[in-house]
């Protein structure tokens, strides 16, 4: 009885794309895994401003970091980019900001919402919680405070990918122990 239902498990783990050992001709499969040709590879963590970001959406394209300062804060810009066939297209953007004045998440929600000048339709936040913390969400945006003086918004493009996964990309986002050496602080 039990050899049977092993063979139909193993052609049911075959056809999902799976290896399962097989009894049936006392032959043992190695159990591998293969990918499948419509999913999205991957992307590997990085690090943006001294902050890690290990969560992040599979598919993303190559990533851009810069470094700026704007009205006393210092301002660290990862931007990953797809090819698509009407150019280039955005498909992931994470800022990571640092000043003293965000003593606490109000004071951060406060400041970073006029200084990117999203359109209001588009700047419509909903508060909710990210690692214990106040942060606020939109339809594709997620913001929150790291811990006073750090900062972080993370935006998506909606469109093309699962703007549900931002409360996951904010929860696993954690400042590294350089904090950012070589970054503005």
């Amino acid at each position: 009885m039990i050899r049977p239902v092993l063979v139909v498990a193993s052609a049911v783990l075959a056809a999902a794309g799976t290896l399962a050992p097989s009894t049936a001709q006392g032959v043992e499969v190695p159990m591998t895994t293969t990918p499948s040709p419509t999913s999205p590879a991957a992307t590997p963590p990085a690090e943006v401003g001294g902050v890690a970001l290990s969560q992040l959406p599979a598919g993303l394209g190559a990533l851009s970091v810069f470094d700026s300062e704007d009205d006393d804060a210092q301002i660290s810009t990862g931007v990953w980019e797809s090819t698509v066939p009407e150019g280039s297209a955005v498909d992931l953007s994470v800022t990571v900001v640092r000043s003293d004045r965000f003593t606490t998440p109000e004071a951060f929600h406060d400041w970073v919402v006029p200084w990117q000048e999203r359109p209001a339709e588009e700047a419509v936040y909903e508060q909710t919680t990210v690692g214990g913390g106040t942060a606020w969400l939109a339809k594709d945006q997620v913001l929150w405070l790291i811990r006073p003086g750090l900062g972080a918004s993370v935006t998506i493009d909606a469109k093309r990918f699962d703007a549900t996964t931002l409360p996951q990309v904010a929860e696993a986002a954690h400042e590294t122990a350089s904090g950012g050496a070589g970054a503005p602080k």
